[in-house]
C-alpha cells in the first residue's frame, strides 16, 4: 500500500526515525539539517544497514526534544504517530530521563518503538514503562539468500558475511562491502600472529596503524565480529578435542594455556557492544583486549 511504501522509504509524515548522532552532526544545540537528510538518503538507498562513524554517536538532549514536539502535534495521514528509536541503548543519561517523562505521561495516539540488541544498558524506570517483544536473530541460510538475492553479493562472498554475522542482517551487510570482509580477515590474521610474539612490538605497531579497526568504530565493530567467530572455533575445539578443518584454529588451539581464561575472552568479544557505546578509546579496548588473548597463552605484553 501506499502508506507502506512511504514507511519503508523513511517519508511518510507520521513516522518519524531517531539514529544516535556524533556530536560533530548538531549545531547549536540542534542536529544539522543537512547532515540529517544525507543520513536519511543513505538509509532509504540500505534501510538494513547501519549507519556507522568513526566518532561515538549518541541520542543527544536535543533529539528527544524534537520527539516531544511532535508527539505534540496534530496526525498527518495516519491516526497515531510512530517514533522508532534506534540503538536506544545509547540514550545519553541527560537524554534518557527526559525521555522518561515522555514515557510517564503518554500521549493519545502515539506509539514509540525503542529498538536495542542490549535491553539492560537502559534506565531500569524506562524498561519498567515498555511492553518487551524479543525478536529472534535470522538464520544463517536466510542472512545468505537475502545478501546473494536482495543485495547482489556473490554467493561466496555472502555465505562468509552470513557465516560471521550470525544471525545479524546489518552485520552482514557491512561485512559484504566490497573487500571488507578481506580488509578485517587480514587485521584478524596480523592480531593472531602479534600476540603470539613475546616481545609485543607487532602488538603495539597493530594498535598504533591508523588504518586499522583500532581508531574507527565501524571497522572495529566488522573485526570484533569475525574475531569473535574465530575465537569461538579455537574454543570448541579446545572443548571437544575434535580437530578442526582450518590449520589456524588447529594451531591456535594447540597453543591455548587456559581454557576458562579462552572462556572469558570469548564473553568479552561478545560484549564489546557494550563498550563501543561508552566513551571508550579503540585503542586502549584494542590493548586490553590483545594482552588478555596473550594472557590465553600464558603470556602478557612485556614480558
Amino acid at each position: 500500500c501506499g502508506s507502506c511504501r512511504k514507511v519503508a522509504s523513511l517519508s511518510h509524515p507520521d513516522v518519524f526515525w531517531s539514529f544516535p548522532l556524533p556530536g560533530n552532526h548538531y549545531s547549536s544545540g540542534v542536529p544539522d539539517a543537512g547532515k540529517l537528510e544525507q543520513l536519511y538518503k543513505r538509509k532509504r538507498e540500505r534501510p538494513a544497514q547501519a549507519i556507522e562513524f568513526a566518532e561515538k554517536a549518541e541520542h543527544h538532549l536535543a533529539a528527544v526534544g524534537r520527539i516531544k514536539a511532535e508527539a505534540g502535534r496534530s496526525c498527518y495521514e495516519g491516526r497515531r504517530k510512530v517514533f522508532v528509536v534506534t540503538h536506544a541503548d545509547r540514550l545519553r543519561l541527560e537524554a534518557a530521563n527526559a525521555f522518561l517523562k515522555l514515557l510517564e505521561e503518554p500521549r493519545e495516539g502515539v506509539t514509540i518503538i525503542l529498538c536495542t540488541s542490549r535491553p539492560s544498558s537502559l534506565l531500569p524506570t524506562i524498561l519498567s514503562r515498555c511492553q518487551r517483544m524479543q525478536l529472534t536473530r535470522l538464520t544463517e541460510d536466510t542472512v545468505e539468500g537475502l545478501l546473494a538475492g536482495r543485495y547482489g553479493l556473490q554467493q561466496s562472498a555472502a555465505e562468509r558475511a552470513a557465516e560471521v554475522a550470525e544471525g545479524n542482517l546489518s552485520v552482514a551487510l557491512g561485512l559484504g562491502q566490497e573487500g571488507a570482509l578481506d580488509a578485517q580477515r587480514e587485521w584478524v590474521d596480523r592480531t593472531l600472529v602479534a600476540v603470539q610474539e613475546k616481545s609485543g612490538s607487532s602488538m603495539l605497531a597493530l594498535l598504533d596503524d591508523r588504518k586499522g579497526p583500532f581508531h574507527n568504530r565501524g571497522d572495529f565493530e566488522r573485526y570484533s565480529a569475525l574475531l569473535t567467530s574465530v575465537l569461538r572455533d579455537v574454543l570448541l575445539a579446545c572443548v571437544t578435542g575434535r580437530r578442526s578443518e582450518k590449520e589456524q584454529i588447529e594451531a591456535i588451539a594447540a597453543r591455548v594455556a587456559d581454557s576458562r581464561k579462552l572462556i572469558k575472552l570469548v564473553g568479552k568479544t561478545v560484549n564489546l557492544g557494550d563498550s563501543l557505546n561508552r566513551n571508550v578509546n579503540l585503542r586502549l579496548l584494542g590493548y586490553s583486549l590483545l594482552n588478555e588473548m596473550r594472557e590465553v597463552r600464558g603470556e602478557r605484553a612485556g614480558k
